[in-house]
């Protein structure tokens, strides 16, 4: 086989990161890979130019690299090598130890990604974590059953008649730190909602609006109801709705509640402001109670349920806080918050030590310490 040149490895390893490589070119860039020797690589001018187009198109996106650590700490090594642009020394190593003994990273409590799991609280008090349950009718709720599915998501099903009373009792949806969950209301409304957030919603809607409590982060389909709209509330705002797709983000631990339109309309007020949103733009709320609307790129907001994190421009402190949650760990700063922005894009089901080790490409270090992550410049 002739050997690649600079501009082939750059060509073909950006299809690679983008996912439109053909069966034949991938065997000629693992052909590579494997007999890549241990030495400095030099590109030409030409190549700089590719990598910095690749850089500016969130080239830390890392797609179908989920069964062996090799083709992580490829995949990331790849990734340094055309964002450096110039020179790029390469060690291979094919072992979860020896990346863990270069990088100074102690494995060990493991710590792997977040997954499916939640806790209902019913409104009789009863508790039921619902990872532990099998798949079937868990309560029965006046003329609603709560039900688990078989693709593992939760549902309120209503029966042919309304519950007696003009008050539906209450239940409490909460997702933990390294957790999410999916649920559909008795309405049909169906909610994703992310890691460390609570959800608390009545049994079934007997009255003139459907109204919704949200702490954390979640993505709504609103099923359509011109007689009974749906409200939202979340801190001190609330988001009305007749039927739309959006999604909030109102962590405690976040100085704004941010609401995201993906479709239709709905207005976010807020003490004596109201705004009605379009489809791409995002309503930001600060704790001074100042509201103001920007255009955001969808994808990125929706990342988180799509399977990735996605930064674009956001400060080392918004991207580990992201970190925390899923991976449940806590973040230090032993020397102060790192400056610089971040962008990129990684899978959500990639283990800690890959994810730190991508993140490393843009210059802050990290140890890990037990449950700790210790971040520095």
């Amino acid at each position: 086989m002739s050997e690649l040149t600079p501009e082939q490895i750059s060509l073909l390893a950006e299809k690679m990161l983008k996912g439109t490589i053909s069966d034949e070119e991938k065997v000629l860039f693992e052909n590579w890979y494997n007999t890549f020797p241990e030495q400095e690589v030099q590109w030409n001018d030409e190549t700089i130019h590719t990598a910095e187009e690749l850089k500016n198109r969130m080239l830390l996106r890392i797609k179908g690299q989920k069964t062996t650590v090799r083709k992580w700490y490829w995949a990331a090594a790849v990734l340094t090598l055309l964002i450096a642009g110039t020179t790029y020394y390469y060690t291979r190593q094919t072992s979860m130890e020896q990346l863990v003994a270069q990088s100074g990273m102690a494995p060990k409590p493991a710590i792997v990604p977040g997954s499916n799991k939640a806790t209902l609280l019913l409104a009789n008090g009863n508790t039921i974590t619902l990872n532990d349950e099998h798949d079937g009718t868990l309560a029965q709720q006046g003329n609603t059953q709560v039900i688990k599915l078989n693709t593992g998501q939760l549902a309120f099903q209503s029966g042919n008649g309304k519950d007696a009373g003009n008050v539906a009792a209450l239940n409490t949806l909460s997702t933990p730190r390294g957790g999410q969950y999916q649920v559909t209301l008795a309405d049909g409304t169906t909610v994703w909602m992310n890691a460390a957030s609570r959800l608390i919603f009545p049994t079934s809607f007997n009255g003139k609006d459907r109204t919704v409590k949200l702490i954390g982060e979640a993505y709504f389909e609103i099923a359509p109801n011109e007689h009974q709209p749906f409200i939202l509330n979340v801190n001190n705002m609330q988001v009305r709705v007749l039927g739309t797709r959006f999604n909030v983000k109102a962590y405690d631990d976040e100085p704004m509640v941010k609401t995201t339109l993906l479709q239709g309309m709905v207005k976010v007020a807020a003490k004596d402001k109201e705004v009605l949103l379009k489809p791409g733009q995002q309503a930001k709320l600060n704790n001074n109670g100042e509201m103001n609307v920007v255009a955001v790129n969808v994808d990125d907001v929706m990342a988180w349920k799509n399977g990735t994190f996605s930064f674009n421009d956001v400060t080392i402190e918004e991207v580990m806080l992201q970190i925390a949650r899923w991976y449940d760990v806590e973040i230090i700063y032993p020397e102060g918050i790192p400056r610089g922005l971040f962008r990129g894009e990684i899978d959500k089901t990639a283990d800690i030590i890959t994810v730190l080790k991508i993140l490393e490409v843009s210059g802050v270090k990290f140890n890990v310490d037990g449950r700790k992550i210790l971040v520095r410049p």
